[in-house]
């Protein structure tokens, strides 16, 4: 009988250090099945919604309701040594002109293209200069992400008014009133061409053909970029389709103007989905 005893209990033991890291392992997983749901709710309800705050809080451009046959093309993250000049060759062929959104850093490292983009009629504009999310920081490393980009550019070329676009076009109740502070408006788009993902020239062509209109605001990026899920967005394709655009739309009497020439020639639209009813 005595041998009986310590082999239950033995046994019991066993059984309860089996059950007890199930236990442990249940109050670990918790947390992240939570952040996961927490994920999930953004990208589903928030993200769709990033518009949603400057549009209120803020003083937004998203198009302009016009009854003339003008766009904008726009240009984020540059400038770079190879695809700013080939889309800045390609809009002079057309005698067209572009906004480029520029970063600091970039505007930094090339200069010389900065300079070149103003001598030939485009415009320069804020993109910040590091390319952070905005909604990550506070409001003195923001106004210093714009403030630095916005000297140097005045150093450069000394423009007569630099616009501004928040990277990703993420700007929280903190980018609106530092924006508010410094008398910017924020310009969006209302036509997204998609190039960060990866899209062909003929993709990106069907999106535009679907969705462009009197005074809208085209988006595309002029330096390299890694899309969505790894794959490389190349800027080659970018090119592409401005000429594509270009060549299909200008005989059709399509004039495309700088930020501020589009301002001139219609009332702003402050809120994206405004943009899409004009037609």
């Amino acid at each position: 009988m005595p041998l009986v005893k310590p082999f239950t209990q033995g046994f019991s033991l066993l059984r309860f250090g089996k059950q007890r890291p199930s236990k442990f392992r249940f109050t670990k997983v918790l947390p992240l099945l939570l952040i996961g749901i927490a994920i999930y709710c953004f990208l589903e309800l928030a993200w769709p919604k990033r518009f949603l705050l400057p549009s209120l809080f803020g003083e937004s451009v998203f198009c302009v309701n016009t009854p003339d046959k003008v766009l904008a093309l726009t240009f984020d993250d540059g400038p770079h040594p190879v695809y700013t000049r080939a889309i800045a060759q390609t809009l002079s062929d057309y005698q067209a002109q572009g906004t480029f959104f520029v970063l600091g850093k970039h505007s930094k490292m090339y200069p010389q293209i900065v300079q070149s983009l103003q001598q030939h009629g485009h415009e320069i504009a804020n993109h910040t200069w590091h390319h952070y999310n905005l909604n990550s920081k506070f409001q003195p490393s923001i106004y210093k992400e714009i403030a630095e980009t916005d000297i140097l550019i005045n150093q450069l070329i000394s423009p007569k008014n630099v616009y501004f676009r928040p990277p990703f076009g993420r700007a929280g109740v903190f980018v609106t009133n530092v924006l508010k502070q410094m008398s910017k408006p924020i310009i969006f788009w209302d036509v997204d061409l998609q190039d960060w993902r990866g899209k062909s020239a003929a993709e990106m062509m069907k999106i535009f053909e679907n969705n462009f209109h009197n005074g809208s605001i085209i988006l595309l990026h002029d330096s390299d970029g890694v899309a969505k899920g790894g794959v490389y967005a190349s800027r080659h394709n970018t090119v592409e389709v401005v000429e594509e655009i270009l060549k299909a739309y200008t005989p059709q009497g399509y004039e495309f103007v700088t930020i501020s020439e589009l301002l001139k020639r219609g009332n702003v639209v402050k809120v994206q989905e405004r943009c899409l009813k004009q037609n």
